[in-house]
């Protein structure tokens, strides 16, 4: 890396820290839920402002999601950074996306301030909603990170773990519907669809020992409503996932198998809805992450082991699509947990502090990388299309 690039990055890190946890902290003391990051968002946008990046709200439509640009002027590549701001009901930021955001703002700040030397163009999209909206699918299938050569975020994590593969996640839900009639005096006119969405609960319990590399639970959401009549409508809901999208098709198809069963043992009929927000599958870019895992151990951050994840996360949409990571940083504590208060009262410890510091230099670092090594950017591209 040239020496000055270098010195540029880190001066501009350490120089906007108090700004960062400024961010990181006004996020955290006033959490909002995803879809609803009316003031997250109007934070972020006005940071990047003040840098000079030109920004663009309700990006694709969605609400609270925003594109931000800074262009050089200069020839060269676009490097990309997204970043998370939705907290938890009732928890707050217990996954940490308000350290998510102050990170990739620190390096966006960064890129910034050494673009006259690197050239391209740096482009941060704020993706509301990891939690529930899971805005990145919608802008990968529409194309809002096609512009992009690489895309990157760090999470804050218990501990360190390198950007690697994660699981594809979706959620199903399969309603019978059958014909309602007096339990007592004329059972044999009706056709009870909770018979049917037990019977389909069964097939599923049998069949899913055989698919590795799976999770799938489901619980009952309807069955009916009083004994003496027969019931007309059962449902019940699944969360599944698998380690790629194959291996969710196959899921897929064993459903639609057992719900066919179900229906034909029983006179029902059935049908099979997302209700839901589904992910693909994180394809992590071997050569992108080797490069951020150098500079950040480099940064004392410690040791990143590389396994793969069994969380799932919208950023694996936007690694069908574009070179992408999300390495996890991690505080060092295995007895955390993500999703919990404690977790979000980590992140303003002095410790998190570091961890935003050291994940924007990273991710800044990487980021230059990318800009000036034509070399580089052709091996993540060549890894790309050998691994999709």
């Amino acid at each position: 890396m040239n020496e000055k690039i270098e010195k540029i990055i880190y001066e501009t890190i350490e120089k906007n820290m108090n700004r960062l946890c400024f961010i990181k902290k006004q996020l955290y003391e006033s959490p909002e839920i995803g879809g609803e990051e009316k003031l997250s968002s109007a934070l972020l946008i006005e940071e990047l402002k003040k840098e000079g990046f030109v920004t663009e709200t309700d990006f694709h439509g969605i609400r609270y999601c925003f594109r931000a640009e800074f262009d050089s002027k200069k020839e060269g590549p676009v490097v990309g950074l997204t970043a998370e701001y939705d907290a938890l009901p009732g928890i707050g930021h217990g996954c940490g996306h308000n350290m998510i955001a102050a990170a990739s703002l620190g390096a966006a700040f960064a890129l910034k301030a050494a673009a006259a030397e690197t050239g391209g163009r740096i482009v941060v999209i704020g993706t509301p909603g990891e939690e529930n909206v899971c805005s990145k699918v919608q802008l990968a299938d529409e194309g809002a990170f096609d512009e992009l050569d690489v895309v990157m975020a760090v999470h804050p994590s218990p501990e360190n773990l390198s950007s690697g593969n994660t699981l594809a996640i979706d959620a199903w839900q399969i309603d019978f519907f059958g014909k309602s009639s007096h339990s007592g005096l004329s059972p044999e006119e009706g056709v009870n669809a909770l018979d049917a969405a037990v019977h389909f609960y069964s097939l599923i319990g049998f069949e899913k020992q055989y698919l590795k590399g799976t999770n799938i639970y489901g619980v009952f959401v309807y069955g009916g409503e009083k004994c003496s009549v027969i019931p007309d409508r059962a449902s019940v809901k699944y969360l599944v996932r698998s380690k790629d999208m194959k291996g969710m098709q196959s899921i897929r198809e064993m459903f639609e198998r057992c719900a066919e069963a179900a229906s034909k043992a029983t006179g029902a009929t059935y049908k099979i809805w997302q209700n839901e927000p589904a992910n693909k599958n994180m394809i992590s870019n071997r050569t992108l992450a080797d490069v951020f895992d150098r500079y950040y151990e480099n940064l004392g951050g410690g040791y990143m082991p590389k396994e793969d994840s069994v969380a799932s996360t919208d950023m694996g949409d936007a690694s069908h699509v574009i070179p992408a990571i999300h390495p996890w940083i991690g505080f060092g504590d295995s007895t955390l947990q993500l999703h919990s208060k404690k977790f979000a009262e980590m992140t303003m410890s002095p410790q998190a502090d570091i961890l935003v510091r050291n994940g924007a230099a990273a991710l800044a670092m990487t980021g230059a990388e990318v800009l000036i090594d034509h070399k580089l950017l052709e091996e993540i591209k060549k890894e790309f299309k050998e691994t999709h």
